[in-house]
């Protein structure tokens, strides 16, 4: 009996054991993070914060306001979980992925962000990235930040300066035959973001002093005053040529991680989804959560507080994730019990 106590305590103390160690960073040198699934810890934790009802009206109030990205991002969550979600939740949500609607929800938004380059929903995002993702977007930009400049007014360093590295980026995507492309993908999402508010103070700060260290923006006015800014065309190349001395080395691990969370969740939660990035290891991490979870990323996010992989791995996480389950396990048992109480009753009865 002692021996099966034993077995018992080890069984049950050391998984708390190893995850309290892990959570406090105690195996780093030893443990690798991927060591250990998400999957388990992250549905234990949902389970605590919604239900397939509450999904349901998640879902429910995302369509009655029009955003239809966040209802299929519930939707996605509830699937992932295993819940239900209500008839005539699921009904509306069919209706809404009609080719129909799919119609009048981005018609219009698309050009709208292209030619203006700033977004407020998916398809007016979308817009806003691909004229980005050309000269077209830089050269805008460059013309519009770039005169206030060159007039001594306040004008968005980042956004100039982005738009500078932009080019220099466009001109590398080509000499490398695609190979600088997570770098303008970067330039064009944060942007973008910027222009939509989702960057945070904080990031913005740092990412303009990167930015600062790359540009210098006393020669760019210098550069700037001998070119006609209406002139799109002279304006590119002036600046072409310019951006040719840009150096990129310290952005490029930041545009890769923005790349990287982009080909996982989508352009334009990959906006919405800067607003919790404060610093570079954030978006590292966000990015990593982005390749596991996908679309499903920004509404886990907003349900659990948490932007890393690992701060889910937990003994709280752990001791749920096992607890369901036991009663998993423990109401199987229960049916089988019942089970063969029914039958033992329906042979007396036949007896």
């Amino acid at each position: 009996m002692r021996i099966f106590l034993d077995i018992l305590i080890f069984i049950l103390v050391v998984p708390i054991l190893f995850i309290l160690a892990f959570q406090y960073g105690l195996l780093d040198g030893y443990v690798s993070e991927d060591a250990i699934p998400a999957d388990p810890f992250i549905r234990a934790e949902l389970a605590q914060r919604t239900s397939g009802s509450d999904l349901s009206q998640r879902i429910d109030r995302a369509l009655d306001a029009g955003n239809y990205d966040d209802a299929i991002m519930y939707s996605d969550i509830a699937d992932y979980m295993e819940v239900t979600i209500e008839p005539g939740t699921a009904s509306r949500l069919a209706h809404e992925k009609t080719l129909g609607r799919a119609i009048m929800r981005n018609t219009g938004g698309f050009f709208e962000g292209f030619v203006s380059g700033e977004g407020s929903d998916t398809a007016s995002f979308m817009g806003a990235i691909t004229s980005d993702l050309t000269v077209v977007g830089d050269v805008r930009d460059i013309g519009s930040e770039g005169t206030k400049l060159i007039n001594g007014e306040d004008y968005s360093q980042l956004v100039l300066g982005l738009s500078v590295v932009g080019l220099a980026a466009t001109t590398a995507t080509i000499a490398t035959g695609g190979g600088a492309l997570p770098a303008k993908i970067g330039v064009s999402l944060l942007k973008v973001a910027k222009k939509a508010g989702t960057l945070t103070v904080r990031f913005t700060r740092d990412m303009t002093r990167l930015v600062g260290e790359a540009v210098n923006f006393e020669k760019l006015r210098g550069t700037l005053k001998t070119v006609n800014l209406a002139d799109t065309s002279a304006t590119r190349h002036a600046v072409a040529d310019y951006a040719n001395g840009v150096s990129m080395a310290k952005l490029t691990p930041v545009f890769g991680d923005i790349a990287a969370l982009e080909k996982s969740v989508g352009p334009a939660e990959s906006v919405r989804l800067m607003k919790y990035v404060e610093s570079g290891d954030d978006l590292a991490h966000l990015s990593k959560m982005g390749g596991k979870l996908g679309t499903k990323t920004r509404g886990i996010v907003e349900l659990t507080g948490k932007t890393s992989l690992r701060a889910f791995k937990t003994v709280a996480n752990l001791i749920l994730w096992a607890a369901g389950w036991a009663w998993a396990f423990i109401a199987a048992i229960g049916a089988a019990f019942i089970g063969s109480l029914g039958s033992r009753l329906r042979r007396r009865r036949a007896a």
